[in-house]
């Protein structure tokens, strides 16, 4: 059911958490309540990385994830790829809850995909393969495609271009369904 190809060239990296693009239109909103951003700009290059984290947080649950997985995170806190980050970030359990929090409304907002609790959204919409290229004036995700991706059609979530001002060249997102 994939539409992404087996073996990678040089300028195609493999994001494995490539349904977080769905939950693009909190981001601004979050990363302002996590005391990250201010005037839409990053605090700091150390509240960058954060942001980073924080983002795999909301599709993974974890807080330590090895940096070779955190290409699609990079691109949208407008980070370099080439700059390694810490594999580990300390998150209190007021953030952690401010996290779960947003993917339990994110549900709730989104009627059409049922019930299912935090894992299960992450596990079908957030943990999922995509290919990630970048181009000279722009990024661009395909994401692999599963039966269930019908129910985006009732999605409240936009997502086909993502540009944050802190991002050098906007991220355009194929979703096939």
């Amino acid at each position: 059911m994939t539409d992404l190809p087996s073996s990678l060239s040089e300028h195609e990296i493999l994001a494995q958490n490539a349904g977080l693009v769905l939950l693009n239109n909190y981001f601004q909103l979050l990363f302002k309540r996590l005391n990250c951003i201010e005037n839409q700009v990053f605090t700091s290059k150390q509240d960058q990385q954060n942001a980073i984290h924080y983002l795999q947080y909301l599709a993974t649950g974890f807080t330590q994830t090895d940096d070779s997985y955190l290409a699609l995170n990079k691109v949208l806190c407008g980070f370099p790829l080439s700059e390694a980050i810490s594999n580990t970030v300390t998150i209190s359990d007021s953030d952690k809850n401010l996290m779960d929090g947003l993917i339990t409304a994110a549900i709730d907002q989104w009627p059409g995909i049922g019930q299912t609790s935090n894992e299960g959204f992450r596990g079908n919409w957030l943990v999922r393969d995509g290919l990630l290229i970048e181009h000279d004036s722009l990024w661009e995700l395909t994401v692999e495609k599963k039966a269930y991706d019908i129910l985006l059609i009732k999605s409240p979530y936009s997502f086909s271009i993502i540009k944050f001002p802190w991002m050098p060249k906007p991220l355009h997102v194929y979703w096939p369904y």
